[in-house]
């Protein structure tokens, strides 16, 4: 049997673990996110230089 303190921390360390993995993953889906959306500006930007490029020549 485990003590009373190390039950404790036992259930604050997979507390903690819980925590720490959460916010991993919210910002690892916030970063893919942002990511894609500046990639999708991107490909807009220069899909409208070629398309004014096209009409200049």
């Amino acid at each position: 049997m485990m003590d009373v303190d190390e039950l404790i921390f036992f259930f604050l360390f997979i507390l903690f673990s819980f925590i720490l993995f959460f916010l991993f993953f919210y910002f690892f889906i916030f970063y893919i996110i942002l990511f894609l959306f500046l990639l999708f500006l991107l490909m807009l930007f220069f899909f409208f230089l070629f398309i004014l490029f096209n009409f200049n020549f």
